[in-house]
């Protein structure tokens, strides 16, 4: 099933690279979403290329970019790091579609049926997709997230913690970073776009009303840049009671 519309812009192939080598069992396909991350994505990169697992692909989707030389950055990263890598892709929007596009590009675009979601301006520890991976199979979870980091603008620990339904439905507290089955991906319609945010909140409930239940791996392996100019600092939360309602409206047992 495409999450993707016939009518959806195609995005623009500025690298590709794959080996000739059959596809590795234990592939895991990582998701970057870039707007305008020249100056921190070369250390998302790394903290993916620094990673203990070792049958990677990574897929950029760029949104646009157009007030630095991301494109440029991120072409030249992969022509430099791309035998480390099973396939390399980065794709760029014709014009700025936002998170929930972007990241439905990717995993469209994913040669693996486990995808790690994660922003240009985050970063892994190096143990962290092995052991995420590890989580999955052995729990057989339709996706696992982990405790995170914060730096930056802001220092300290998330509040990620076991899945509990009732709990989400009152207030979300699980990032988006995370590796999610593709089948699970699609079963819910993938990430679905709303104004000034909370699409990843609108994305674990849809797993709620899906009867999934994600898995909890209870260890700090992902890092969450905290600044003040982001889309969470400024749209998301002026717009909070707006927000509330859309979450009720799309998941009318929020409301009961």
């Amino acid at each position: 099933m495409s999450v993707i519309k016939p009518w959806d812009p195609s995005p623009e192939v500025v690298f590709s690279y794959k080996k000739k080598s059959r596809k590795p069992k234990n592939l895991i396909t990582v998701c970057v979403t870039n707007f305008n991350y020249a100056s921190v994505i070369e250390e998302c990169l790394d903290s993916i290329a620094d990673q203990t697992h070792t049958d990677l692909e990574i897929v950029v989707v760029d949104d646009c970019s157009q007030r630095d030389d991301s494109l440029e950055v991120i072409a030249e990263w992969m022509e430099e790091n791309k035998q480390r890598f099973y396939s390399l892709q980065c794709l760029t929007n014709p014009r700025n579609q936002g998170p929930s596009f972007s990241r439905n590009m990717a995993f469209e675009h994913a040669q693996s049926e486990y995808v790690f979601i994660i922003d240009a301006d985050n970063t892994i520890y190096p143990t962290a997709l092995e052991k995420i991976y590890a989580a999955l199979l052995q729990g057989k979870f339709p996706a696992v997230y982990t405790q995170i980091e914060e730096f930056g603008d802001r220092k300290g620990i998330g509040h990620a913690d076991i899945w509990d339904a009732a709990r989400m439905r009152k207030n979300n507290y699980v990032d988006v970073m995370a590796l999610i089955r593709k089948s699970a991906w699609e079963k819910v319609g993938g990430f679905s776009h709303i104004e000034e945010g909370w699409e990843d909140y609108d994305f674990w409930l849809k797993f709620i009303d899906a009867g999934l239940e994600p898995g909890y791996l209870p260890e700090i392996l992902c890092r969450y840049r905290v600044h003040n100019s982001s889309r969470t600092a400024t749209e998301a939360l002026a717009a909070h009671y707006d927000l509330e309602l859309v979450m009720e409206f799309r998941h009318p047992e929020l409301a009961e």
